[in-house]
């Protein structure tokens, strides 16, 4: 209770408190946060429109602006790349479908990734831009 950051701390147990288990909180005073990163940089990739940052649609930093990745060619080896690249252990291909079309411009298509590349971007592709999706 009574947390107290002053935004510099790296960690939320480094901010001034009551104590832990000191409070006299209800439920409807726990905290939400949205997180968002203002600092993108080149080859980043996201998933949007999913149920959490887990799932999505693909979508790759290029030039200042954020495009999609055609599926042409495209297979569970990019998805582990991308997954990897976002954090986790791994993962799987899906449709776009649940997660709607992008209305970005098309960055990368014919991507074709062994699975051991530490990104999206060092994966062999039609090159930035280039596609027929």
């Amino acid at each position: 209770d009574n947390v107290v950051c002053t935004g510099s701390e790296t960690s939320l147990s480094a901010c001034p408190s009551s104590g832990w288990g000191e409070e006299n909180c209800g439920h409807s005073e726990d905290v939400g946060i949205f997180c968002q990163s203002t600092t993108f940089q080149e080859g980043d990739v996201q998933l949007v429109n999913g149920t959490g940052p887990h799932e999505g649609r693909l979508q790759i930093y290029h030039d200042g602006v954020w495009g999609t990745v055609c599926d042409d060619d495209f297979t569970n080896a990019g998805a582990n790349v991308v997954c990897r690249q976002l954090g986790y252990s791994g993962g799987y291909g899906s449709s776009y479908e649940p997660y709607g079309q992008g209305v970005d411009p098309t960055w990368l298509d014919n991507v074709v990734c062994t699975g051991s590349e530490t990104s999206l971007s060092a994966c062999p592709s039609s090159g930035w831009g280039e596609e027929n999706c």
